[in-house]
């Protein structure tokens, strides 16, 4: 098979380019950059910055529905259901929420200290844990740990400081009430973030892919 001239392929490569000229200018693609277009992978979307902070996470394997046996269908079924599910781990809501309370309680009796350093990590840690146990509904036992626990310290507070005369001063009860107030808002809002991560995490280590990467990562 003879090979061609240089001036046959100066020739192909001209008549080749007019070819593409006018497909682009027909806004048509050559087949071949059709193919490459085609072959290219479809770029993923990036997503909000909460998914990339927590991409999706599947559901615990070997655990059950745990809306199984709930009937109620009306328009307050969140609330309702939340309700229904808090009875059914009560040491994920409860337990933890007596454990919060206690090392919340050291930690502002020994303030600035590492005992209170210490018992701050302590309650943090319950709240993590109460969505860690709390696998129906994660964020729901974080924010119940938390409610319950702050009810508790409330009651520490108000016995603690009763007869005391720096509450007869006009004012102090009420500005007594709108910290506690204030307060217990920002430590519910803590523990549904809190229970929320723990049941995240939860979910993530008990992933088969997660646990994978993680093997292949200490084989390098």
């Amino acid at each position: 098979m003879s090979k061609k001239s240089s001036a046959q392929l100066d020739a192909d490569r001209r008549a080749e380019a007019r070819r593409r000229a006018r497909l682009q200018a027909q806004g048509r693609l050559a087949e071949d950059e059709q193919d490459e277009v085609e072959a290219a992978p479809a770029r993923r979307p990036s997503g909000s910055l909460f998914q990339r902070l927590f991409p999706p996470a599947a559901p615990l394997p070997g655990k059950p529905d745990p809306m199984a046996g709930f009937t109620y269908t009306g328009r307050l079924r969140p609330v309702v259901s939340s309700l229904w599910l808090i009875p059914r781990n009560l040491y994920a809501g409860v337990g933890m929420g007596i454990l919060w309370a206690a090392a919340y309680v050291i930690t502002i009796q020994y303030a600035a200290t590492i005992v209170g350093s210490i018992a701050s990590f302590v309650s943090f840690g319950a709240l993590v844990a109460a969505g860690w146990l709390g696998w129906q509904r994660p964020w729901l036992y974080g924010l119940a740990a938390a409610v319950i626990g702050y009810l508790l310290y409330v009651v520490y507070v108000i016995v603690a400081l009763a007869g005391t005369p720096a509450l007869a001063e006009p004012g102090a009860t009420s500005a007594a009430f709108a910290y506690l107030v204030t307060n217990g808002v920002l430590q519910a809002a803590i523990g549904a973030l809190a229970g929320f991560y723990g049941g995240y995490l939860r979910r993530r280590l008990a992933d088969p892919a997660t646990r994978q990467a993680a093997d292949a990562r200490r084989r390098r």
